[in-house]
């Protein structure tokens, strides 16, 4: 009886103590996070961008368009900027994915905000194909099932 006893304390005490092992080494084999208090120099928020108006370096730097989104990488870089063309007041308007390395970001004179320049006109903007965002998640699908079909043979 006695060992039957024991046997029912020492048990579930090897088990719990096993676990909480388990645990911890799983705890431990990612990494930690690590945090900041402000932005390192040479870096910028997103809402820089965004909101902002792009300006033609062709035509005297009339704002010819309004960054609306971001296209970014899972390496967290900026791959494009969606900019809303043409239109009055939202009404009208088409989105145009601009490629980062086309824009060239300025400080204004205050050396607070940003200029964004590209170097194209009002009219190649509104003439240009239109981004369309809802097929993105179409392509990547179509492309997962063509993949998918071609292993199949």
């Amino acid at each position: 009886m006695k060992t039957t006893f024991l046997s029912t304390l020492v048990i579930p005490t090897f088990i719990a103590v096993a676990g909480v092992a388990h645990a911890s080494d799983d705890n431990q084999t990612g990494m930690e996070a690590s945090y900041l208090t402000h932005a390192p120099q040479g870096t910028f928020h997103s809402d820089s961008l965004t909101g902002n108006q792009v300006k033609s370096s062709v035509e005297n730097d009339e704002d010819i368009g309004t960054i609306n989104d971001l296209i970014i990488d899972e390496d967290g870089q900026i791959n494009a900027v969606v900019v809303g063309v043409g239109g009055f007041l939202g009404m009208g308007e088409k989105d145009v994915a601009i490629e980062w390395d086309s824009l060239e970001l300025t400080k204004d004179e205050d050396s607070e905000d940003y200029v964004i320049s590209v170097n194209a006109s009002e009219d190649a903007l509104k003439n240009a194909e239109e981004y369309n965002r809802d097929s993105d998640h179409e392509t990547e699908r179509d492309t997962e099932l063509n993949n998918s079909e071609n292993d199949d043979e």
